[in-house]
């Protein structure tokens, strides 16, 4: 059983990710047009149409997590799709591609002008990392314990909520550092 505080950290967790990352492909859609064709997984005729559909599913997602709207399909569908991500970052892996931009922290596609060496590249740490969120995801699945949240449940909630958004933005930031590390070391010897 879930205690449903559990379920309101995570579901405000994913509606913010959601609506950072799909708010970012339709904003930025050349931008990220550009790392998925990086990716070369999608013909490229199909790429602006594939940048809209999920820029559209990741807000869909976040809203209906947001509303608590079927919330078992909500988590199972993003589940699936941060499994898919996960699937194209081995894919290229295994392809011998890691410098490539992973699309995920958006550090470098919000400025033309960044250096190449602020992207978060593909790594391993990144599919673990989208493992943990399917796991947390699926988790909402589990059956709720049937109590009645109180003002202290929320004031933990918010607080909770606010904990792991900034600990996910700090672990992002800390791969991005990792990149420009390495990339600072291979030019400097």
């Amino acid at each position: 059983m879930l205690d449903p505080a559990i379920r309101l950290i995570i579901a405000v967790g994913f509606t913010v990710l959601l609506i950072s990352a799909g708010g970012y492909k339709l904003t930025n859609r050349i931008g990220f047009g550009d790392i998925l064709e990086a990716y070369k997984l999608i013909p490229t005729v199909l790429i602006p149409a594939s940048v809209i559909l999920l820029g559209v599913l990741e807000l869909t997602l976040a809203f209906a997590w947001a509303v608590g709207w079927n919330i078992a399909w909500v988590a199972l569908m993003t589940a699936l799709l941060l499994t898919l991500y996960a699937v194209a970052i081995i894919i290229n892996l295994i392809r011998g591609r890691s410098y490539i931009d992973c699309g995920c922290g958006f550090a470098s596609s919000t400025n033309k002008f960044v250096e190449r060496s602020n992207i978060q590249q593909l790594s391993v740490t990144l599919v673990l990392r989208n493992g943990l969120l399917v796991a947390c995801a699926l988790l909402v699945t589990l059956p709720s314990t049937a109590r009645i949240l109180g003002f202290m449940d929320y004031l933990g909630i918010v607080t909770a909520s606010i904990a792991v958004i900034l600990l996910y933005g700090s672990y992002n930031q800390l791969l991005t550092n990792n990149n420009a590390i390495k990339s600072w070391r291979q030019t400097n010897g």
